[in-house]
């Protein structure tokens, strides 16, 4: 079937070019680690203070909702988005991305003058 003969490994050659070739050391477990339990909540606090002026921008959009009497449904109509995306920021299930950061504030500050 083949034209070249194959080298016959002992079984101690074959298991020497393992070991030459791949590292036995296990990697660490988790617990095994040095790693502070701090870290992973130090990571969700910076990642809550860099979504608070979200979080104040969406107070803002429903406190304007509940001013002008308008559903989140007619709310997402005027902004442009779908209603059950409106639905999830609203409800901080999902925090917006930069352009429906933007789509918020212009339609507070568009609506928020017509107030006063």
């Amino acid at each position: 079937m083949f034209n070249f003969p194959f080298q016959q490994d002992t079984p101690q050659q074959a298991s020497e070019t393992f070991s030459e070739t791949h590292h036995t050391t296990p990697a660490p477990l988790p617990w095994d680690t040095n790693a502070s339990p701090y870290d992973d909540a130090d990571k969700r606090l910076a990642a809550m203070e860099a979504n608070e002026p979200k979080r104040r921008l969406i107070r803002d959009a429903k406190a304007l909702c509940k001013l002008r009497k308008i559903t989140q449904a007619q709310m997402a109509e005027e902004i442009g988005v779908p209603k059950r995306t409106a639905e999830e920021w609203m409800q901080f299930r999902r925090m917006p991305k930069a352009p429906g950061v933007t789509l918020i504030r212009r339609w507070v500050v568009q609506h928020g003058g017509e107030l006063s």
